[in-house]
């Protein structure tokens, strides 16, 4: 029926539904990425001193 509605005649209301999903999809996804974000303990910034082992300071040493 979608695919007659968008050959046959054009009805915004397919566009409509179609960005609505979209936008659960989106969101969906964004919710599980937070409550995994959470879930895992691990709120510190991207470049804490735990992540960053074996990256060279600029004196050249390893940290």
């Amino acid at each position: 029926q979608v695919y007659n509605s968008l050959t046959f005649e054009i009805d915004p209301s397919v566009t409509a539904v179609s960005a609505i999903l979209i936008a659960f999809a989106i969101l969906a996804l964004g919710l599980a990425a937070l409550v995994r974000w959470l879930g895992s303990g691990r709120q510190d910034s991207l470049l804490s001193v735990e992540n960053t082992v074996g990256v060279a300071n600029p004196a050249g040493d390893a940290v």
